[in-house]
């Protein structure tokens, strides 16, 4: 995902490259037929395809004409709320200032997907986005105590059994509705 004008620049300097180097693979002489060569042909195809849509997402967020964005997993987040800072057109102080915090702390957030940001801060980061989280599927978490789960770098044991605790406590809606 593209995330600033730099990135962006830097994509189409990128696709003019993969676009001169298809050219000039098209033009020299091959066994055109070749298992080789179709495959040196579409790899470049796809990632010159890939670099196009990338460009295209980016520039339709700054002009305003994507509206809606899905977060399919969790793992989605963190570019739904880039695109989203990116179509609301605010810079990465703008943001910062409404969360009370410094440009480079967004910056650095965005650089790593928001692997170093917090759940609540990602929460604190939707709310200032004016974002609105709306679940489809149902989510069920089992009883037993028996299950084992990997837990993302950064995040020990203790505190994901503290979090299955609250839930089970406090239930998922009253935790939302306190942050």
């Amino acid at each position: 995902m593209i995330k600033n004008s730099k990135q962006l620049g830097i994509t189409k300097t990128r696709l003019a490259e993969l676009i001169h180097t298809r050219d000039e693979f098209l033009l020299m002489e091959h066994d055109k037929e070749s298992a080789k060569y179709q495959l040196g042909i579409d790899s470049l195809n796809s990632l010159i395809e890939d670099l196009e849509d990338e460009i295209k997402e980016y520039e339709s967020l700054i002009n305003g004409n994507l509206h809606c964005l899905q977060a399919k997993s969790l793992i989605d987040i963190p570019n739904v709320l880039i695109a989203t800072r990116i179509a609301q057109k605010l810079s990465h102080r703008q943001l910062g200032e409404l969360l009370g915090l410094k440009e480079q702390q967004i910056q650095r957030y965005e650089a790593t997907d928001y692997e170093t940001a917090s759940w609540p801060r990602i929460f604190e980061i939707a709310f200032a986005l004016n974002l609105k989280f709306e679940f489809k599927e149902e989510m069920f978490v089992t009883e037993k105590n028996n299950y084992s789960f990997e837990c993302p770098e950064g995040i020990t044991a203790e505190q994901a059994e503290l979090a299955t605790r609250k839930v089970k406590s406090k239930g998922f809606s009253q935790l939302m509705a306190a942050a």
